[in-house]
């Protein structure tokens, strides 16, 4: 067996993004006018969190499966030029690579409707092997864009490797996920949050019960729970933190979640605590959220750094 040393192995979905702008938000069963449909460098949540981590300079990994297509075609080549190696994304004639659509209102809020991930086609036995040849890589990053149960059992097999795992639990997931004490880090945002506890969305807890709860019912070593323009707060062993949020003007939100799991990521391979990673994080996500598109948004090290130097 040749191993292959990565920093990051990420595991979910790729699909291709088509865009469209609307006014606002459309109600239950009304029919909205849009304008400006396109096809965007957005690639899904694989792609997205893989080609951010690559443009900040971490030696990073895919897996996942696609079909012979453009669509196809478009990821690896979007991943490769970010430096990310595309070994373990798998190819076949028996899938069709998915795609998903955006809605970006006025204000720069997107609501996203996810198409069927190609990943559905994806076996144990592949993200065996991909992890088998990568066990030597430090974290291990995945979410629900594919089959749950594959997420799942590829973090498991990630930690038996002694690798760190992040989940991020999104798309929410359709079944129970039972005990995660295999994972390192849950990140998830406040309606997820609430989700994850079967409460209603109006349930009045502060951001500290919630992810105390999760916490507690879950196992996870950490929860990291983002709020938007309120920022984020976190709790692990050691206690609770909070997150400030930075002041910026959004044009665009798509995609700010995943290279925010990306930049934790990126931050804890630099040697970081995660208090530290997760106020960088939030930084990084601040400034992806100032421009139009998903893959375009996610900048290089270079010009992260300036634009957090420049809030100081």
């Amino acid at each position: 067996m040749i191993l292959k040393n990565f920093e990051v192995i990420v595991l979910n979905s790729h699909g291709v993004g088509q865009f469209c702008n609307i006014k606002r938000l459309p109600a239950l069963g009304e029919t909205l006018r849009a304008w400006n449909w396109r096809i965007e460098e957005d690639g899904g949540k694989g792609t997205n969190v893989s080609v951010a981590l690559g443009r900040l300079n971490i030696k990073t990994a895919y897996i996942g499966k696609v079909g012979n297509d453009l669509w196809g075609d478009l990821g690896e080549k979007w991943m490769q030029d970010a430096g990310v190696d595309t070994t373990y994304m798998y190819r076949s004639d028996e899938v069709a690579t998915g795609t998903g659509l955006v809605m970006v209102d006025e204000d720069g809020r997107n609501t996203i409707v996810d198409g069927d991930s190609s990943s559905e086609a994806l076996t144990v036995e592949e993200i065996r092997t991909a992890i088998d040849h990568m066990k030597h890589s430090k974290i291990f990053i995945t979410g629900f864009a594919i089959p749950e149960a594959l997420a799942i059992e590829g973090a498991k097999m990630a930690k038996s490797h002694g690798i760190t795992t992040m989940l991020n639990p999104s798309p929410l997931p359709e079944e129970p996920m039972g005990d995660l004490s295999f994972i390192d880090y849950l990140v998830l945002n406040d309606v997820e949050g609430k989700f994850l506890l079967d409460i209603p969305q109006n349930t009045e807890l502060t951001a500290h019960e919630i992810i105390d709860r999760v916490r507690e019912k879950y196992h996870c070593g950490s929860v990291i729970m983002t709020m938007g323009s309120k920022g984020s707060v976190g709790l692990d062993a050691e206690g609770f933190w909070q997150v400030e949020p930075t002041s910026v003007k959004a044009v665009d939100t798509t995609g700010a979640g995943d290279g925010y799991l990306a930049a934790i990521a990126a931050n804890l391979i630099q040697g970081n605590d995660i208090r530290t990673a997760s106020e960088w994080a939030s930084k990084y996500a601040s400034l992806t959220v100032t421009k139009v598109g998903t893959l375009r948004a996610y900048s290089p090290l270079k010009e992260v750094d300036e634009f957090i130097l420049g809030l100081q």
